[in-house]
């Protein structure tokens, strides 16, 4: 969960047809210089784009993939299937993941590459996107429709029963997508114990032996609420969106993409990691110790993603400790190496939250550094690669590929940061706006981080929810009783103080 700070730019606000305010995001677009549009040569680049490098793609259109989105998404990234058993008849699974070509469309140095340098990633806003690409690219030419034949980048991943990770191989390909699918309608059917459509009928068996895998090797995944701002029957409400166990498993597939497209990097000596170091010994007694004040089990053998995934996301114990626990995750970044720049040490390629090697693979429409990603696997990974710490790789990296790779840390580092900052700032309107006739006002409440001698605390508001800051010593693991002091749409900020 991001931090979250008030901003001192105006924000509009009209009356609503149902009676709740209607939010104006303009503000927000213009604090970031947030810009939908593209130049009419760039929308005009985009539409006469064609597959430059179609010659040698394979043909894998037989093979029965859907696609995994939330509701409504155009920018469609990955299709999925999952077969028992792998290519050499050993037992096992075989995960074929085919991620948009965009590489294809989109030339080193053009001025469509250039642009999408300059916006880094998708900003996501609750009106709508300001994309990386021009849309006819991103949610057409690019995207993965159903029903229509496209280029992809397509990962044929195998396992052991145990869902270890035993070899990869990526290669660029025709495919055709069969059914679009998302995560709600996908989890209703399977908790009324309806058949999953065949390409993914094992995706529940194969992402809990991948989870399992993950819990083992140290992974932290965090359970902290997700709020959600949509538009219903014309008026906007803040939600909490639970992650269902589709999208858990389905997040499997693209860790399990990320960790073998790092393995085949570093085997080549070229890449870009999504990196995130060690917590130190300090931080994870700290955590231990948290985890005994509010009476949570916690041996000295227990992993910290062993201990948080045994508590229920609805207790207000395991509120407060995944908000201790975000100290475990902290200094994310992305590291570019090649021979003549190779990591630093082993550790600096660690991501710490995956508990593996890591690189962002499957998203290229949405981030930048994806395509580049996907481009210097492509060059490594034609043949199978061994990916048990054995790999040996061929090939050579496009120059224009390697050149780039230097400069893609900071952006992507930019970029991010202003993603999270657009993200919180719109909440943090929607969150003011629904509560600015309730000053004086109690409300059900948890700690979810404890304050310092630089900042109040912050808490958990359950209905409507809404995260903000608390003035006061709020007791962490129970549920308390918070007055809310202000609600100011002006600034986008809003208070609470705890009445003990």
């Amino acid at each position: 969960m991001s931090e979250r700070s008030a901003a001192s730019s105006e924000s509009s606000t009209t009356e609503g047809p149902s009676g709740m305010a209607e939010l104006d995001f303009s503000a927000v677009r213009e604090q970031y210089e947030l810009r939908e549009e593209f130049s009419p040569e760039l929308e005009q680049a985009a539409a006469e784009a064609s597959d430059r490098l179609a010659e040698g793609r394979i043909d894998a259109r037989k093979l029965a993939l859907v696609t995994i989105d939330p509701p409504g998404s155009k920018d469609l990234d990955q299709a999925v299937r999952i077969q028992r058993g792998t290519e050499a008849g050993h037992a096992g699974y075989t995960l074929f993941y085919a991620i948009a070509d965009v590489g294809a469309f989109v030339a080193p140095g053009s001025p469509l590459d250039a642009e999408a340098r300059q916006r880094g990633e998708t900003k996501y806003l609750p009106d709508g996107n300001v994309p990386l690409y021009p849309r006819i690219l991103s949610e057409q030419t690019v995207s993965l429709v159903k029903g229509e034949d496209r280029p992809a980048v397509l990962w044929q991943i195998e396992t052991n029963d145990q869902g270890e990770l035993t070899r990869a191989r990526v290669r660029r390909a025709a495919v055709h997508v069969r059914e679009r699918l998302d995560y709600p309608t996908l989890q209703a059917h399977y908790d009324h114990g309806k058949l999953l459509p065949e390409p993914i009928e094992l995706l529940p068996e194969f992402g809990g032996v991948r989870e399992e895998r993950a819990r083992e090797r140290g992974a932290v995944e965090l359970q902290l609420p997700e709020q959600d701002l949509v538009h219903v029957d014309g008026s906007w409400q803040l939600r909490l969106e639970p992650r269902t166990q589709m999208d858990a498993w389905n997040a499997h597939c693209s860790l399990a993409t990320g960790i073998a497209a790092a393995r085949i990097m570093l085997a080549g000596g070229t890449g870009l990691l999504r990196t995130l170091p060690q917590p130190d010994d300090e931080t994870v007694q700290q955590f231990r110790q948290a985890a005994r004040a509010l009476g949570v089990d916690a041996g000295d053998e227990q992993a910290p993603g062993e201990i948080l995934a045994s508590l229920k996301p609805d207790d207000p114990k395991a509120l407060a400790l995944n908000s201790v626990a975000t100290k475990l995750l902290r200094g994310s970044g992305h590291l570019a190496f090649s021979p003549d720049n190779p990591p630093e040490n082993d550790g600096a390629t660690w991501h710490a939250g995956v508990a593996s090697e890591y690189g962002h693979a499957t998203a290229p429409i949405r981030r930048l550094g994806d395509r580049f990603v996907s481009e210097v696997a492509l060059a490594f990974g034609g043949e199978w690669v061994a990916l048990d710490g054995s790999a040996q790789v061929s090939g050579e990296v496009p120059a224009e590929i390697a050149d780039a790779l230097p400069d893609l840390p900071g952006l992507l580092q930019n970029s991010g940061r202003v993603a999270a900052s657009v993200e919180n700032e719109c909440i943090n309107l929607a969150e003011a706006v629904a509560l600015q006739d309730a000053v004086g006002q109690e409300f059900d409440a948890g700690l979810l981080r404890a304050g310092d001698g630089d900042h109040h605390a912050e808490v958990f508001v359950y209905e409507p929810p809404v995260i903000a800051q608390c003035r006061g010593d709020v007791p962490a693991g129970e549920h308390v009783r918070v007055r809310l002091v202000e609600a100011n749409p002006t600034t986008r900020k809003v208070r609470f103080e705890y009445p003990a």
